[in-house]
């Protein structure tokens, strides 16, 4: 299918979502769905904005609304998997810790905690307490650090996934050495967790 000036072509080459699911969950197509979202000139939008859309107007449930969202902003090339919508890079780093994520906030939290596994001094901009934490550092890059809790391990030792978000990144060769810092960082919290 080839797109005009008002209409990009729909590419459905990475989606996040099968169709078939995104089908039964919506009642409606991919391509539907991008169809729809062009029409009403959600290439202009950020993706909250396209995900509350989806809700708001159509009744798509809230996680199908933000993964539908994400696909339909990397199949028109607003999104790819490094980088933001401001053309920044991001590093997305996550390690499973075995404990409640009740267990692990105080780590992620309190400076003092912090410090004993985070080798680096960051500015706290927001938290939710017991989820997750927004920093920024220095350069004004900018660091999500969330928890999420997994299914308990077979021996029955609760999981909880740690999830750190480093967007901001100027340039695409700091990627590997940021991701590098935050896995030395998320194992270093693990063994004082674990």
């Amino acid at each position: 299918m080839s797109g005009s000036a008002h209409t990009p072509a729909v590419s459905v080459s990475h989606p996040m979502i099968s169709d078939e699911r995104l089908e039964n969950a919506t009642g409606r197509s991919r391509r539907h769905w991008y169809r729809e979202l062009d029409e009403v000139g959600a290439q202009e939008w950020d993706r909250k904005r396209i995900a509350r859309w989806l809700g708001a107007k159509r009744e798509v449930d809230a996680w199908w609304a933000q993964a539908l969202a994400i696909d339909y902003e990397r199949a028109r090339g607003l999104r790819d998997g490094g980088r933001g919508r401001d053309g920044a890079h991001r590093a997305s780093v996550t390690k499973t810790v075995r404990c409640r994520p009740q267990d692990v906030w105080p780590w992620i939290d309190d400076d003092d905690e912090r410090r004993d596994w985070l080798d680096c001094e960051f500015e706290v901009r927001s938290h939710t307490p017991g989820t997750s934490l927004r920093l920024e550092a220095a350069d004004g890059s900018r660091v999500a650090v969330s928890l999420r809790a997994l299914p308990d391990a077979a021996d029955g030792t609760p999981r909880t996934r740690v999830e750190v978000v480093h967007s901001g990144l100027l340039r695409a060769d700091d990627l590997e050495e940021t991701k590098a810092f935050w896995r030395a960082a998320l194992t270093a919290l693990a063994s004082l967790v674990s």
